[in-house]
């Protein structure tokens, strides 16, 4: 019931394969770039959205009033969010207002997720300062902010 109330009363927008082109080329790379850190979040505007991938994630963006957005990266089986730049790492992550919130719906994804069939161990999820590390240009801040 409770399932029924949340896809009649919202829009859920999944990006099964992000990177294509990453992908096809059985690389993490696009034309030598890293589509996770081709936003311009905490870097130079004139150096990002150079990727396929970020101009496409630009796209859905501009297209929706995206009211959450939690990532799941399949490569490293991790669920990331909020926040991952340098300025929210002081030895230790920072928590965005939303945090909480963001916490719980990775959860709900991880359980969701199971192993992966890869390792056996549940996706690991938490802030992608934690779960990574800071970068510049991360799309999980620049679309938060």
């Amino acid at each position: 019931d409770w399932v029924r109330r949340l896809v009649d009363t919202r829009m859920v927008l999944i990006s099964p394969m992000t990177n294509a082109v990453g992908s096809a080329t059985r690389r993490r790379d696009e034309l030598g770039i890293d589509p996770n850190r081709d936003f311009p979040f905490d870097q130079s505007a004139g150096s990002c959205m150079q990727t396929v991938t970020a101009r496409t994630v630009n796209e859905i963006y501009r297209a929706h009033l995206l009211q959450l957005v939690v990532t799941f990266h399949g490569g490293m089986q991790a669920i990331g969010y909020n926040w991952g730049a340098y300025p929210y790492w002081r030895g230790v992550p920072s928590r965005s207002p939303d945090d909480a919130a963001m916490r719980d719906v990775a959860a709900v994804m991880s359980r969701y997720a199971g192993s992966g069939r890869v390792n056996r161990a549940p996706y690991r999820y938490s802030t992608m300062n934690e779960i990574v590390y800071p970068v510049h240009g991360g799309m999980e801040d620049w679309g938060y902010a």
